[in-house]
């Protein structure tokens, strides 16, 4: 028992020591060491350890990386009745928190963790590092800094410092990691830009395979590889505990209050149950905490007591028992599999349980989250589909329960009457999983939107307990299923019905299947119902599948229960970003990060309705609020005659009627973010004349809802009357549709506002388009544009968001920081952000198709409908761009095209990369499928009849003087081995019934439009020769800033000898004071426009300094740079010049030059559950003479697989009763996550390939890819058509985007009745 209690907080931080008076028990890590350490790598958008962004390493005080490797690779198997002690970290869904005794036998000692969710009070008596402490631009990258860099693995460097952290840990604690362990550690790390590929090239270099230095150890002080006998290890050691020797102990009591609320760390049970007892009797409420990573899934209960249970020894214990194994009610799910790994011979379910956890959650939530806290959070939440439960559940787990009413007594109960249980005042004392008999088979499975950090739609375990000698089912079986009814659900009566029966008999398989679908029927309410209730006889029919022995499995169906993930990631040699060494080391500064002083909050009060008028607005709950500054709406800013307006279409605050959920009706500024945060939802709103939103494109044409001056009517050639593939559908035709996408750049929508002297107001804002946002402040503010200045530095992801988005976002801002100036920070959160932002826009395709028998397509129908939302976005959107996207790269003689935008109580649609590009190319492509499927032609050779060739016209009018889609078609066919693996595929299917393959070739065009886009740059050439950049493009990942400097030290240096170091050029931030009037930063054309205005500044500076140059022929020889400079002053030379351009259209057409690109993509389907993987991808891309190839490469990277996003996983969910979006955070909104992407990457550009009529001869590169990565979808249909084959079914069936694992299940429409184990049939 701990002598005394103390009331703050002590830890290490980046080697220093820290005492945190009297802490906030409600504060975090992340937020204590953003504002009050100014420790800003870390980044924290989500808050809701879903990205992986805020990720720091949490370590015992007494330990070294030396230590931690030893511990983690010598324990091996405990025996029988030895005990493992361990401390566990903390984080994973629960109710838990923080760290613990006994770390000199912890099985992970430095532990990857997210800041946004542990609470700061957790890390009393820890080492915590953070990216900054492991290495700094000024004195030296670590080597995982120095990898990601080197690698070409940055691109907005939003989330580099927490990958970055995520491979620290695991290379502090193992300096050999194998390629797999490289590759898993990602898991919890999200990247929107780069496409992980290079990320994971770098990393990969720590592999024991390709680790030149895999005799050593990565010294965790210095960074560098040592000799096994370095003694900087043990000065760290050391260094820790001399630091520790005037600290408390770290098991005394913590107990520090605020605001009503408590936290107190318990250090023994009894003290545990004490506590529960005397908050009871005083009427107040308790959680216990031990990693607090439930409040990333659901907002944790308002309670008056935090019960830390982290130091409390008897529930970190581990042990390894004859019977079984046991973990404390602390334990960390990462312990937890460690122990299971070292077991896994025990018992045949070990195994299964620890390759199944793999899938849980993802590595910085296993290392502090509880197994306990799991159960404990499906016990509040039973519509949690836990994994944990329902595979515990199966494995038979028993509960050790404590009770705090009955003095601490103990029971031992299933998880089912656990599930039955009031909790009220119950600890989870310990979790006892027995070993199973030899005989028993054990299987566990679970489908997610995404392969790893993701909730499960459907899990299931059984335990299949079978007499080998009698061929028959013991009466012992154990089936579960999760997601299927609120907790997990045992299937007692199909359990029942086996007892007995022979195991191979398919009489008995079919009689169970439908016992069991009568049994467990889905709940309606949990969705999904349908799917949920074809998993039920899916994941069945796999567990008894896998029953049989592997030789008298049939070869078409072995491949339905095997498993397999191949994973080899080609290197390609990058060249580095020049601000890539900031951003790996957290030094590289966002909006965000800035410190301004006396700075105010802003957040938004947001209408929770989407079709109403406003009634009324009260505020006075939040002005009560001491520390809340004001409330400001459309009433409040025509008072102080400020403009409402963002556009002729859009407001700031609604004055009237509410358009959409999520609108803003008005904004509280606090002297906090979390005070404006809980002000806001004080604000009373209420609404009048209610009506049905309209949200869909159903909903528009009822209500014929559209817009009128936004359509496209377009009609060439004559129309032929026979449809042939409309024929299939009696004539009406048939549709190709995709749906939303969010843009998920990390750093949401921001903006900080500062006044100044005059009625001046400089705007620091994430933005795409700094003139734009100008403009409209200045409008707002009723002031003239030179009194608003803008400025961006870099922005953390925009992907077309912060076009126009960021308008409204800015103007707010400064409406308030001009009312009470005082600087002003409006920062989104990621809820906010993605339910106010409108995405991608969706879109409808009716078509008819007139063709030739030889597929040459003749003549085209078309009625598109867009649903864009509320508002128009500014120009925003662009339906007469159909025509310039929607022939992608065929020649087809006649088209009626008709198209409009129906208006509907969303928000606004936007920009999103390759808007208008991307969604009419999967029209068109989902076109040629549909010929090929009706002719029974391959479907390359459709596309290859209708290509077009030199010296056509597009759709559009561009003249294709140069057009070489032919060439990258053959060549990625040729580089891909395509004709081979077409083959393959077929082969593999005819062999495979329920695992099917398929193959995709999508080539596509993209066109540049600069014609009267201007931008300018100012070069300055200082004394000592150093030279600063302005330029008005706005860098946000593409590599912008290294093309530019890369483009003015390749003009500067001509003149010189030994050319110019690009070492010596600094790109500035980007303002309106010298980048006025330009055009957005969008297109993928800004890099070529702004290298092309700083290579216009650059050619006036070389022709005034050719004058100093030639005075210099004394030296025999070019002068140097620094020579020259030197000179060039003395001479009174002018070292500053301004660059301007202002695209003339080109001579061929409305475009200054086309891109062609395609991919091939070959995926992997599970049929019965819509489970993909995509086994293969081949991009290649005519970048003409590319001007970086490592940054273009890195966009062809990212550009896919945020393409793969789109067409697989990234589904919106809209309340059909209010409008609100609902997939509107990380834990139901998927992007692709490391695991995602092809197993097999290759990217390429086209080799000898030039553009004369761009920029040095080069061509853009961030949007072609993506339309490319529609060949994941059709690649998908492909597999998904083999498999209907197998019941029967070969009419066309088409996929809309996304091809969710649902939607593509269902496409499969396997019934029940085809799932048979008679193996002779098969």
């Amino acid at each position: 028992m701990p002598s005394y209690t103390k009331s703050h907080v002590q830890f290490e931080l980046n080697g220093e020591h820290v005492t945190v008076e009297e802490p906030d028990p409600k504060a975090v890590l992340g937020d204590y060491l953003r504002l009050e350490r100014g420790l800003t790598g870390l980044q924290m958008p989500c808050r809701q350890g879903g990205c992986g962004s805020c990720t720091v390493i949490l370590s015992p005080i007494r330990c070294s990386s030396s230590d931690s490797s030893s511990s983690s690779s010598s324990s091996g198997k405990k025996k029988k009745k030895d005990a493992v002690h361990v401390a566990a970290a903390n984080h994973a869904g629960d109710d838990d928190g923080g760290s613990g005794g006994g770390d000199d036998d912890e099985p992970l000692k430095h532990r990857p963790i997210n800041a946004c969710l542990l609470p700061l009070c957790a890390v009393d008596g820890k080492r915590v590092t953070t990216v900054e402490g492991i290495g700094s631009t000024k004195h030296g990258l670590h080597p995982v800094q120095q990898a990601i860099v080197t690698h070409n693995g940055t691109q907005c460097g939003f989330c580099t410092p927490g990958m970055v952290m995520s491979m620290y840990g695991l290379v502090v604690n193992n300096s050999q990691p194998t390629a797999q362990q490289v590759e898993d550690q990602l898991d919890g790390n999200l990247c929107r830009c780069t496409g992980y590929r290079p990320i994971l090239d770098g990393f990969q270099t720590f592999a024991n395979c390709n680790n030149k230095n895999n005799n050593k150890r990565m010294c965790n002080k210095s960074g560098e590889q040592c000799a096994s006998g370095c003694d900087k290890e043990g000065d760290m050691e050391e260094l820790g505990s001399k630091r520790m020797e005037h600290w408390e102990l770290p098991d005394a009591r913590l107990m520090v209050s605020r605001d009503g609320l408590k936290w107190v760390r318990a250090v023994s049970l009894d003290e545990l149950y004490a506590l529960l007892q005397t908050t009871k009797h005083k009427g107040r409420t308790i959680r216990m905490v031990r990693g607090n990573t439930s409040s990333g899934i659901y907002p944790p209960p308002a309670v008056d007591v935090l019960a830390d249970i982290s130091h409390i020894s008897k529930l970190m214990e581990l042990s390894v028992q004859e019977k079984g194994i046991s973990i404390g009610g602390a334990v960390p799910i990462t312990d937890f599999m460690v122990l299971l790994e070292r077991n896994q011979s025990l018992s045949p379910s070990y195994g299964p349980l620890l390759k199944h956890l793999k899938r849980v959650a993802h590595n910085q939530v296993r290392n502090i989250g509880s197994v306990a806290g799991n159960l404990m959070l499906t016990h509040a939440h039973g519509e949690f589909a836990s994994d944990i439960s329902t595979i515990l559940m199966a494995a038979e787990a028993k509960l050790r329960v404590g009770f705090a009413w009955e003095n601490g007594d103990e029971h031992v109960i299933s998880l089912e009457q656990f599930f039955n249980l009031s909790l009220d005042g119950a600890v989870i004392v310990e979790i006892f999983i027995p070993v199973m008999k030899a005989s028993a088979r054990f299987f566990t499975y679970k489908v997610a939107l995404r392969r790893v950090n993701a909730h499960a739609l459907l899990n299931a375990g059984f335990k299949l307990a079978v007499n080998s000698t009698k061929g028959v089912f013991e009466s012992n079986c154990v089936i579960v299923y999760g997601g299927v009814r609120p907790y997990p659900q045992r299937a007692r009566k199909t359990e029942a019905y086996l007892a007995g029966k022979k195991v191979f008999d398919p009489k008995v398989f079919a009689d169970s299947v439908q016992i069991l679908q009568r049994e467990l029927v889905v709940d309606p309410a949990l969705g999904r119902t349908e799917y949920r209730t074809r998993l039920l006889a899916a994941f069945f029919y796999k567990a008894f599948l896998s029953l049989f022995p592997q030789d008298t499995i049939p070869p078409r169906l072995r491949s339905s229960i095997v498993e397999g993930d191949p994973s080899e990631y080609p290197v390609s040699k990058p060249i580095p970003k020049l601000s890539a060494g900031l951003q790996a080391t957290g030094e590289a500064q966002y909006l965000d990060d800035m410190v301004v002083g006396g700075s105010l909050y802003a957040t938004f009060v947001q209408a929770t309705v989407a079709n109403a008028a406003l009634k009324s607005i009260d505020p006075s709950k939040a002005l009560a609020m001491k520390g809340v500054i004001t409330f400001i709406s459309a009433a409040s800013l025509k008072a102080d005659k400020y403009c409402n307006l963002v556009s002729e279409d859009e407001e700031v605050f609604a004055s009237e009627r509410v358009l959409y959920y999520g609108q803003a009706v008005g904004l509280i500024v606090a002297n906090t973010k979390a005070l404006a945060d809980e002000a806001a939802r004080l604000v009373v709103v209420t609404y009048s004349d209610v009506q049905k939103p309209i949200l869909t494109f159903e909903d528009a044409i009822a209500a014929d809802s559209f817009y009128e001056n936004r359509r496209v009517d377009l009609q060439i050639g004559e129309i032929l009357n026979l449809f042939y593939c409309g024929k299939l559908k009696n004539g009406v035709g048939v549709q190709a549709s995709v749906g939303h996408q969010y843009h998920f750049h990390l750093e949401t929508q921001r903006a900080i506002c500062i006044p100044g002297e005059d009625n001046s107001m400089d705007v620091y804002s994430s933005t795409q388009n700094p003139s734009q946002v100008q403009h409209c402040v200045g409008v707002g503010l009723n002031q003239p544009q030179h009194k608003i200045t803008v400025h961006v530095k870099r922005l953390g992801g925009a992907y077309g968001s912060k076009l126009n988005r960021s308008v409204p976002i800015a103007m707010a801002c400064a409406l308030a920081a001009d009312k009470l100036q005082k600087p002003v920070k409006l920062i989104l959160d990621i809820g906010t952000n993605m339910q106010v932002v409108g995405g991608r826009s969706p879109y409808r395709c009716d078509y008819k198709i007139g063709v030739m028998k030889d597929g040459r397509i003749t003549s085209l129908q078309l009625r598109i409908l867009n649903n864009h939302g509320a508002h128009f976005d500014f120009e925003y959107p662009m339906l007469e761009a159909i025509p310039v996207f929607i022939d992608n790269v065929y020649k087809i003689p006649n088209w009626d095209i008709k198209g409009k935008a129906a208006r509907t109580n969303l928000p606004a649609c936007t920009w999103m990369r390759g808007p208008v590009f991307v969604e009419t190319v999967f029209m068109m492509e989902t076109m040629m499928e549909h010929v090929a499927s009706v002719l029974g032609m391959p479907a390359d050779l459709v596309r290859e009849v209708n290509m077009f060739k030199k010296g056509d016209t597009t759709l559009a009018g561009q003249y294709l003087e140069f057009c070489n889609v032919k060439e990258v078609l053959d060549s990625i066919k040729e580089s891909s081995e395509y004709e081979t693996r077409v083959k393959q595929v077929k082969e593999f299917n005819s062999l495979n019934q329920w695992v099917k393959r398929g193959i995709s070739l999508i080539p596509v065009k993209f066109s540049a439009s600069w014609t009267a886009v201007q931008h300018i740059a100012l070069v300055n050439i200082y004394p000592d020769g150093s030279i600063s950049i302005h330029q008005s493009g706005c860098e946000m990942g593409q590599g912008l800033d290294v093309k530019v400097a890369q483009v003015a030290a390749m003009t500067l240096g001509s003149i010189v000898e030994g050319g110019l170091d690009m070492a010596n050029i600094k790109v500035q931030t980007t303002t309106t004071v010298i980048a006025n009037n330009v055009g957005e930063s969008g297109g993928s054309v800004t890099s070529e426009l702004c290298a092309m205005a700083v290579q216009v500044a650059c050619n006036k500076l070389v022709e005034r300094l050719r004058v100093t140059s030639r005075m210099l022929t004394t030296l025999g020889r070019k002068p140097s740079w620094r020579e020259l400079i030197e000179a060039a002053l003395t001479s009174g030379i002018d070292l500053q010049a301004r660059g301007r351009i202002y695209p003339g259209p080109n001579q061929n057409g409305p475009f200054q030059y086309l891109s062609f690109a395609a991919a091939v993509t070959e995926v992997e389907v599970d049929i019965l559950t819509g489970d993909t993987r995509i086994l293969r991808g081949d991009i290649l891309l005519d970048c003409g003479k590319s001007l970086n190839p490592a940054i273009d490469i890195g966009q062809v990277h990212g550009a896919y697989v945020q393409g793969i996003g789109f067409y697989l996983s990234e589904e919106y969910q809209i309340d059909a009763a209010n409008g609100k979006l609902t997939t509107n955070s990380t834990w139901n909104y998927k992007v692709p996550s490391s695991k995602d992407i092809p197993h097999d990457f290759r990217a390429s550009l086209l080799p000898n390939s030039s553009n004369p009529s761009g920029f040095l001869r080069s061509k853009f590169s961030g949007e072609p890819p993506y339309g490319t990565a529609c060949s994941v979808l059709f690649a998908v249909q492909q597999a998904v058509a083999a498999g209907r084959e197998e019941i029967g079914a070969n009419d066309w069936c088409s996929l809309s985007a996304p091809a969710t694992v649902e939607k593509v299940a269902l496409a499969a429409n396997v019934p029940t009745s085809f799932l048979s184990l008679s193996l002779q049939s098969q």
